[in-house]
């Protein structure tokens, strides 16, 4: 069934009044002509304390006019006895007059007036515009532990609507954080460099932005610091062990020795001291002294720190070992078959005996790695006596002969005590001098001499029997220092720096490796 004209132009006229609504913000009952009016709909925006005069201008004569703000009366020419609001004023012509506007004026005001044509009514708006604030919630400091997920609010207020930005203190500066006008903050405390304040600020650009923070309080594991693990000493003097604790909540230490708690007593003495008592932790610096050392005292111990947040331990040895040697530079001039090598060590104990491990490494292999080496690439020992001396400073030297010139060598060197052999030295890498070939594509140059060619400082752990850690630079003396001073004991194949039975012996056993060495040489001739 077709739709009757009436039907057709109701929607039609419908239509308009939806567009008239949208566009003009006028509703027109009655006579059409009744909606003319002289004034436009308006949106005013005005600061604090100003005046605003919204406009209610007819064409025609009214009855009466009466003015809403969100539906709420406020002033009708009909009932001149009811009551207008303060600052508000109705002007003949119809308009409304605020004056000293407040935030709470902001809202949306309708003219409504009655003429002979009926009932005609325009809107118009008012927005106060204001600076900005802000708040935090929760207001008080937040106790979050690594880990956690951090959740804060920051509640504003302002027209026009503020932009939020939060920024918090990571380390020692303000970070802003990756949050695009969020007012609901959720980010992970990765660690305690995220305690300090936590900031949001609103900005709208009406007087100056206004921020608000709280603080973030970072709960953590203590975290221990141990600068010496390896405590050498010897029995009779006083052994102190240490530990560096930061913590928060502050942490509460407790030491063990061999996995048994250590009993206090006038021997065995703990000490504490607080190093920094900060805002968002605390550093404490503790201590085990024992005196009197027994050899029972020797070990492992740990230091370990609690809080309620967790536990954390840190391992140190109290040992009358030696420590880790160190070569010195030698003053005797090495040749391409011959290299000196001096080094010191610190033993609170008299030394009983050096061990001086030697290899040579294979051409075109200058990073030894995990590998297979023939035999004549394996490691060699040779046993040095000490003089016994009490030191505690100890230096000694050996002269390696029989070498193969032009090659690289590696050495390092242990020493030991009545409490057993120290840890291996760093690495020394030499080369003998004389005429090197050089491998197609090597980085190395080409050189023709008959010093030692220094190579370059590399790092790394032999697997298997431990042997040494950082390769050192070979050692060439230029100076001419004599380094002989004060050494406890040295030897020289050759008389460099004086016979003796042991030198003599090793000097046997240097002989012998360079026979087997040079018989491996002739072989291998006679394979090709």
């Amino acid at each position: 069934m077709a739709a009757s004209p009436v039907v057709v132009q109701l929607a039609v006229a419908f239509v308009v009044l939806q567009a008239a609504l949208g566009t003009n913000r006028q509703i027109v009952t009655g006579n059409p002509a009744a909606g003319s009016f002289l004034s436009v709909p308006t949106t005013v925006k005005r600061y604090e304390n100003d005046t605003v005069l919204l406009p209610c201008y007819h064409n025609a004569p009214y009855r009466y006019v009466r003015w809403s703000r969100d539906d709420l009366l406020l002033v009708d020419s009909r009932y001149p006895d009811l009551r207008t609001p303060p600052r508000m004023r109705l002007w003949p012509n119809g308009s409304l007059e605020v004056t000293e506007v407040q935030t709470d004026d902001t809202g949306d005001y309708t003219c409504e007036i009655m003429t002979d044509g009926g009932k005609a009514s325009q809107h118009h708006a008012i927005e106060v515009q204001f600076q900005a604030t802000a708040a935090i919630y929760p207001e008080d400091p937040i106790d979050i532990r690594v880990g956690q997920i951090l959740e804060a609010v920051c509640q504003v207020t302002g027209m026009p609507q503020p932009y939020v930005k939060w920024t918090m203190q990571v380390g020692h500066t303000m970070e802003p954080l990756a949050l695009f006008n969020e007012r609901k903050l959720n980010v992970l405390i990765e660690d305690r460099t995220f305690s300090g304040p936590l900031q949001c600020t609103a900005t709208n650009g009406v007087g100056e932005p206004a921020s608000a923070a709280v603080e973030v309080i970072v709960n953590f594991v203590p975290e221990i610091e141990v600068k010496s693990p390896t405590v050498h000493t010897r029995i009779g003097e006083t052994g102190l062990l240490e530990c560096l604790v930061t913590a928060h909540p502050a942490a509460s230490i407790h030491w063990f020795h061999h996995g048994l708690p250590v009993v206090y007593d006038r021997r065995i003495v703990k000490l504490d001291t607080l190093v920094t008592k900060h805002q968002y932790y605390t550093v404490q610096r503790h201590q085990l002294a024992i005196r009197s050392l027994r050899d029972a005292d020797l070990g492992q111990y740990e230091c370990k720190a609690g809080n309620r947040v967790g536990i954390a331990g840190a391992q140190l040895e109290l040992t009358g070992r030696p420590m880790v040697a160190s070569f010195k530079p030698a003053a005797e001039m090495s040749s391409p078959t011959r290299h000196n090598f001096i080094w010191q060590t610190e033993s609170h104990s008299p030394l009983i005996e050096y061990k001086l491990k030697f290899r040579r490494v294979p051409s075109g292999n200058v990073t030894p790695g995990r590998r297979t080496l023939p035999q004549q690439f394996a490691w060699k020992e040779l046993i040095i006596p000490s003089d016994g001396s009490y030191g505690p400073l100890h230096s000694s030297g050996y002269t390696l002969e029989g070498l193969q010139p032009t090659s690289v060598y590696e050495v390092i060197v242990l020493s030991r005590n009545r409490y057993g052999w120290s840890d291996p030295s760093n690495i020394l890498r030499f080369a003998t001098g004389g005429e090197v070939e050089i491998e197609p594509g090597s980085e190395a140059d080409t050189s023709s001499s008959s010093s030692v060619q220094t190579t370059e400082t590399l790092e790394y752990s032999e697997p298997g029997d431990g042997d040494g850690g950082l390769i050192m630079d070979n050692m060439i003396p230029t100076d001419g220092f004599d380094y002989s001073m004060g050494w406890g004991n040295g030897h020289s194949v050759g008389g460099a720096i004086g016979m003796s039975p042991v030198a003599v012996s090793c000097l046997g056993l240097s002989v012998a490796f360079a026979i087997v060495e040079f018989f491996v040489g002739i072989k291998h001739l006679g394979d090709l």
